[in-house]
């Protein structure tokens, strides 16, 4: 391990560009695919290894993170999915050492280990020892098949190892539960939905959708039932939200909230150069879209200033008002600690100068923190500040140095 600095150095000072690979025949460009594929193993390989040993120490709290999994997120900016699979194998690999070899030599890709990792458990390496399969043949078992087949290939290994010690699919990872359920913002705007029900709770959502998908469906329409219960989920969470019987969050009723400028706002539909919309969860949609919930909403107006920062819209109290946490949130979009992607939504609106030492409830004075974050800024020593005039925001550690300074442009 002594020597990654270097390594890492001379992979920086590689330039793919001056390599034209037209200057290759063919069979030694495939070599070369082949070559730069083993050598991707490999780092990917010591990318596990410093994961595992960061997360053994809990590196992370040093920059005020709760895991490695949202340390990953936030200063590798990997997709959540990426980083729990990452923390997942390097804990996996350490009680499966020739697996790790078999990586570490180049001889099997991050798909194969993500294979063995989500699904050889420890209560499942539990259970193979109790058959009298003992961790050394397991580990054995499937490296052999890794080194020597496809990650679809190995897959069905695996999936052969677990019917053998665990039938009844009782033994995946503790962190499984009976209800989970996500959304996702893909790069290309469009939003996933994933997750599972429990028996009980699949019967319920399933109900409720059915409820509307099929209620006054008119004759000829051609729409897919998925499609129907698609708009069905949609509009039950749309009546939800009308009835107004939610929870207050963050002391308003849950809306659905949409930024546009004044300009773009009243502009005519075809004007072109209309900046678009942003919608706090889900990003970018049309002037056109801003316009159609505009016709059924509250219009909010927020003035800004000459670089586009909200004014203090507040009043003097201890408590951040609607329009200050509005102007706050205009201007944070989220946390503002170093490496956190948490949204809006999380988060309070912490004084930058403490109430009781004189600081103002106001925009200038107010930043987005999720409850970790707050917690760490007033009881951990950490310390967060604004460049004036600007939404860069920058993390100070305990011991007065900087972890990240952060834009004014979240991603993800």
């Amino acid at each position: 391990m002594s020597g990654w600095r270097s390594v890492v150095d001379q992979l920086a000072a590689l330039d793919p560009a001056e390599w034209d690979a037209a200057d290759l025949g063919d069979a030694e460009l495939l070599t070369a695919v082949v070559d730069v594929q083993a050598a991707v193993n490999r780092l990917s390989a010591l990318q596990t290894r410093l994961v595992r040993a960061a997360d053994v120490r809990q590196a992370h709290r040093n920059d005020g993170m709760v895991s490695m999994r949202s340390w990953l997120t936030g200063h590798c900016r990997v997709s959540g999915r990426e980083a729990v699979a990452l923390v997942r194998a390097g804990r996996r690999l350490a009680e499966l050492p020739e697996v790790e070899a078999a990586f570490t030599a180049g001889e099997m890709t991050s798909a194969h280990v993500g294979v063995i990792a989500s699904a050889v458990t420890p209560a499942r390496v539990a259970a193979a020892a109790g058959h009298g399969i003992d961790v050394a043949e397991t580990d054995r078992v499937l490296a052999t098949a890794a080194r020597e087949l496809g990650p679809e290939d190995t897959a069905k290994a695996v999936r052969r190892w677990v019917a053998g010690v665990d039938p009844d699919g009782q033994l995946a990872d503790a962190a499984d539960v009976d209800r989970r359920f996500s959304l996702a913002v893909s790069l290309t705007g469009r939003v996933y939905l994933s997750g599972h029900l429990d028996p009980v709770g699949a019967e319920t959502v399933h109900t409720a959708l059915e409820s509307l998908a099929g209620a006054d469906r008119p004759a000829g329409d051609l729409r897919s039932h998925a499609e129907r219960q698609g708009e069905a989920l949609v509009e039950l969470c749309r009546r939800a939200l009308v009835a107004g019987e939610l929870p207050e969050v963050r002391g308003e009723r849950p809306q659905v909230r949409v930024t546009i400028d004044w300009q773009s706002l009243s502009a005519a539909r075809t004007a072109a150069g209309a900046a678009p919309a942003e919608l706090p969860f889900a990003g970018p949609v049309t002037p056109e879209t801003a316009r159609r919930l505009a016709c059924d909403a509250s219009v909010v107006r927020m003035i800004t200033g000459p670089h586009g920062l909200p004014m203090d819209v507040g009043r003097a109290q201890r408590t951040a008002s609607a329009g200050v946490r509005r102007a706050v949130e205009l201007r944070d979009d989220g946390c503002v600690f170093a490496g956190c992607t948490a949204p809006a939504a999380w988060c309070d609106v912490h004084h930058v100068v403490h109430w009781a030492h004189g600081g103002p409830t106001s925009c200038e004075n107010g930043a987005l923190l999720c409850e970790r974050h707050h917690t760490a800024v007033h009881e951990g020593g950490f310390a967060v500040r604004r460049d004036p005039g600007t939404a860069v925001w920058h993390t100070v550690r305990p011991d007065g140095s900087e972890i990240v300074p952060r834009g004014p442009c979240r991603s993800g």
